[in-house]
């Protein structure tokens, strides 16, 4: 009995972790945006303060360009798909949005704000008609 259930762990195993190897994690790309993170916004249940997902923005010195992802936390129900979106606009421009029914995050969106100071803003929709949405204003650097 215990050989077998060994041989189940084992399997286990070998699955999970061939499966951690076939899928890289896609905080290690930075989510789709090259650059260096500068901030994380936290997008809160609007009932109960629950984090459901974080914004990770980003600033590539090589390009000007600023990016950012909304990214699901478990809280928010990663790996299930539901709406999610991001949007960026430098100041006095348009925002360029992501906003589609995803399991893990939406974006990258960038823009290039030289210059000018950067607004973000993401909605999180996740189980049981829960909701967060927060825009930042004024990010400038």
């Amino acid at each position: 009995m215990l050989k077998r259930a060994m041989v189940v762990l084992t399997s286990l195993a070998a699955i999970t972790g061939g499966a951690m190897a076939i899928a890289p994690s896609a905080s290690a790309a930075g989510f789709g945006c090259p650059g260096s993170q500068i901030d994380v916004y936290p997008v809160t249940d609007a009932n109960n303060g629950t984090t459901l997902s974080n914004i990770f923005l980003y600033y590539d010195s090589a390009t000007g360009k600023n990016c950012a992802s909304n990214v699901r936390t478990s809280a928010g129900g990663t790996g299930t798909a539901a709406r999610i979106s991001i949007s960026i606009w430098a100041d006095g421009g348009s925002a360029v949005t992501d906003n589609g029914i995803y399991a893990q995050y939406a974006g990258p969106v960038s823009t290039y704000a030289a210059g000018k100071c950067i607004n973000v803003k993401a909605i999180t929709y996740a189980s049981g008609g829960r909701y967060g949405l927060v825009q930042r204003n004024g990010h400038c650097g």
